[in-house]
């Protein structure tokens, strides 16, 4: 089985479409195990996401907000809003996610729900969560939120719009009820872009030797400014993140059985196999080519 990973551009805006050009709209139910290194990379998109935790636990980081969230919790993310999703402390993490285009809520930019609805609570944070502590907000949010669900499985001549008709009912208790500090991101539009300048030359250059200077004078800052400013919005150093991204890679390749050992660590820039087994059972738990052989059972 290969390991599941959000096609992204050099901007890291995933090149997934959802959905239909008739009805832009999409469900889908993820486990973090499928995922290379149990995390979804670092992407945005140009629709909405509202996504629900079923079991276990997840880490779920929007520039440099991270939250964790227990079954039961919900998040929401804007459009354009660098994000990624990983396991958090438990052994599993599945959750189920509704992607659709805004223009479901308010029909076109500029209209009356565009300005009211949408435009005001979408610029104020890119991220919102809530979970169920007993208000009856939440609880009717989570039951709008099932129905809404529940209404892509249906099959009647009506479904499309009994789905809008779920989805603007659940955003408006959330502009009612969401407090504008659930998920403030104090990150500028320029922070924004700088770190997906950092990450895309690390995707980019997993596989060379690059120095420091390097990696910096891709986003046009000095060594230690990209040190702090990396730090502080992706919570990893830029070679803790480049450790991590390297072994999710190595993960995708060991699915391929012609290829042995030392050519994975090799195509993902290990400097010596040893080093690669090392890293690879101290997170994971097991050699390469243990994970290989659990994998083809």
């Amino acid at each position: 089985m290969a390991e599941k990973c959000i096609p992204v551009d050099k901007e890291l805006c995933s090149t997934l479409s959802f959905g239909t050009y008739s009805f832009p709209a999409e469900i889908f139910y993820d486990d973090l195990d499928e995922y290379a290194n149990n995390f979804v990379n670092w992407h945005k998109q140009r629709e909405v996401e509202i996504s629900q935790i079923l079991e276990g636990e997840a880490e779920v980081q929007v520039l440099e907000k991270k939250i964790s969230l227990r079954a039961g919790d919900v998040f929401l993310i804007l459009p354009h809003a660098l994000h990624m999703v990983k396991k958090g402390t438990g052994k599993i993490a599945r959750y189920r996610t509704v992607i659709f285009d805004p223009v479901l809520l308010y029909g076109y930019k500029g209209s009356y729900f565009y300005e009211k609805y949408y435009r005001t609570f979408a610029a104020a944070q890119p991220f919102y969560h809530f979970a169920d502590t007993g208000k009856s907000w939440e609880r009717e949010a989570a039951a709008h939120l099932e129905s809404l669900f529940a209404g892509f499985k249906e099959i009647s001549e009506h479904r499309e719009l009994c789905i809008c008709t779920h989805l603007q009912r659940l955003w408006l208790s959330l502009c009612e009820n969401l407090s504008d500090s659930s998920g403030k991101v104090d990150c500028s539009q320029q922070e924004q872009q700088r770190t997906a300048v950092l990450l895309n030359f690390l995707h980019e250059h997993y596989r060379e030797k690059f120095t420091l200077d390097q990696l910096a004078a891709s986003a046009h800052i000095s060594k230690g400014e990209c040190c702090r400013f990396f730090k502080k919005m992706v919570h990893m150093t830029p070679w803790e993140y480049l450790l991590e991204y390297r072994l999710s890679r190595s993960m995708e390749l060991l699915d391929k059985k012609d290829l042995n050992i030392s050519e994975v660590a090799e195509m993902t820039g290990f400097s010596t196999v040893s080093y690669y087994i090392t890293e690879f059972k101290k997170k994971m738990g097991d050699t390469p080519l243990g994970y290989r052989k659990n994998r083809l059972k």
